[in-house]
């Protein structure tokens, strides 16, 4: 069986991305909201790891891309894997604004290959890869909404009602919308 690409005839505005990663990020913000501070660091049967870990996670993700596009050379294995975003909810949602704020400053004129760094095996080095910032952009939003689903299992599992649709990839939320 092929896999048949379907491109577009015209190419995706980045502001059509940027958009999508801040609405991941808002997402992030809007379940920092609905939870106590215990709740963002509880360990708790469901899983070995916090919200705050996870919300670390996306934040440093986010973080490596921001600093690496502007010279070409993403290295998503130097995150700083800081405990105060993981411990302190406040710290992240400041992270998080700060992420909302300098996606916003990505323009059409940012567009440029990219060689990106990470590792994909413990036993190899890391490999370097040739992308694009949209290519980038479209993996920052897919890599959130994963974690924004473990997020959604834990904060549900401490009781909390959230949306059915947070967490969701946006293909199944379509697919969902039209059956």
């Amino acid at each position: 069986m092929q896999a048949v690409l379907h491109q577009s005839k015209h190419p995706v505005p980045i502001e059509t991305l940027t958009d999508s990663c801040a609405s991941c990020v808002g997402k992030c913000q809007q379940i920092l909201g609905s939870i106590s501070e215990s709740m963002y660091i509880s360990e708790n049967s469901v899983g070995s790891s916090s919200v705050g870990a996870h919300v670390r996670h996306i934040i440093e993700r986010f973080n490596c891309f921001l600093v690496g596009y502007p010279v070409g050379q993403i290295d998503y294995d130097l995150r700083k894997r800081d405990r105060v975003l993981e411990l302190k909810m406040d710290s992240a949602t400041e992270a998080l604004f700060a992420i909302t704020n300098a996606l916003s400053q990505l323009s059409e004129g940012d567009t440029k290959q990219l060689q990106v760094l990470e590792s994909v095996d413990e036993h190899c080095p890391a490999v370097a890869v040739n992308s694009t910032v949209e290519r980038e952009l479209m993996g920052l939003v897919l890599h959130t909404i994963h974690h924004l689903a473990i997020i959604v299992m834990l904060v549900k599992s401490q009781g909390l009602s959230i949306s059915e649709d947070l967490g969701k990839a946006p293909s199944t939320i379509i697919y969902e919308r039209q059956n």
